[in-house]
């Protein structure tokens, strides 16, 4: 694999945080949301975050 150097170092740690910041907040929605945690399921908002989270993993691996 080819050393990621300059630019492309920036933006893949740019995505890389994106992915991390997506994953935060899914997972502290998800322990702070009444619902989610009875439930176990994820709740709306909860779903969106999640999207996030994966939307943003899918765009780091393209």
């Amino acid at each position: 694999m080819a050393e990621r150097t300059g630019l492309v170092q920036a933006q893949h740690r740019a995505g890389e945080a994106a992915v991390q910041t997506a994953y935060s907040a899914f997972i502290k929605h998800t322990q702070d949301c009444p619902p989610c945690r009875k439930t176990g399921a994820d709740c709306t908002k909860a779903a969106g975050l999640r999207k996030a989270y994966r939307d943003a993993k899918e765009a780091v691996a393209a």
